[in-house]
């Protein structure tokens, strides 16, 4: 069947395919990789936003100059 459809296909964009296929890979790694990871990672990452003691703005302040 499926060599039906690309032989009836003709002129292929090769480059589309691979766009295609690399975003769905990706996208099942992303997805692995949340699923495995620990309930309390997710619950610190998903608290960032809200969350005014973070330590990025404490590296970043003392980079300024006074």
């Amino acid at each position: 069947m499926f060599k039906y459809i690309l032989e009836n296909a003709g002129d292929i964009n090769w480059m589309a395919i691979f766009a295609l296929l690399t975003f769905f890979i990706l996208f099942v790694i992303v997805l692995i990789t949340t699923f495995w990871s620990k309930q309390s990672v997710i619950d610190r990452l998903a608290s960032l936003p809200l969350d005014d003691n973070n330590t990025l703005t404490l590296e970043t302040s003392e980079r300024h100059e006074k």
